[in-house]
């Protein structure tokens, strides 16, 4: 079974409790960002990468077409129930961000929050989510990332 794979499994079993698993730390940490979103999104078409369980529905921007893609189908069954319930207009899509069905330059925006540590080929994603952009657009990531030495923040 290929990285892709295992991941794809793993996220699929976790689907129905991921909102719990992560927990209010990492909303309480990082909701402010996440509102943060819809005024750095540009353009009329965006590409939401590693969609989830939709947690970032709320904080789309109005008066543009969100494509949102994700690898899991457990996770878009749960992105499907939250945007129902959000009553927000979203185009999902079963997608590997390592490979993008989507013509060159097809988005004025393209976004990922929290993925990539779970990317099998995180390089490849990026330069996907790169091509799939226009030449004027943005990327927009929100990541976290394990430091090398765990103590290293403590010296400022």
């Amino acid at each position: 079974m290929s990285g892709t794979e295992a991941v794809k499994r793993r996220y699929d079993r976790l689907a129905r409790f991921y909102d719990l698993l992560e927990g209010p730390a990492k909303s309480i940490r990082f909701g402010g960002w996440r509102a943060r979103l819809p005024n750095r999104v540009t353009g009329l078409r965006a590409l939401e990468v590693g969609v989830g369980t939709g947690k970032n529905m709320p904080f789309y921007p109005a008066g543009g077409q969100v494509t949102a893609i994700d690898f899991s189908p457990g996770m878009l069954a749960r992105a499907r129930a939250r945007a129902d319930t959000l009553g927000i207009e979203v185009d999902l899509r079963q997608m590997d961000v390592q490979s993008l069905f989507f013509e060159d330059r097809t988005f004025d925006t393209a976004w990922a929050t929290f993925i990539f540590c779970s990317v099998p080929d995180p390089v490849r994603g990026l330069e996907e989510m790169r091509r799939v952009c226009k030449a004027d657009g943005r990327l927009l990531l929100l990541e976290h990332a394990r430091r090398a030495n765990p103590a290293a923040w403590l010296r400022g």
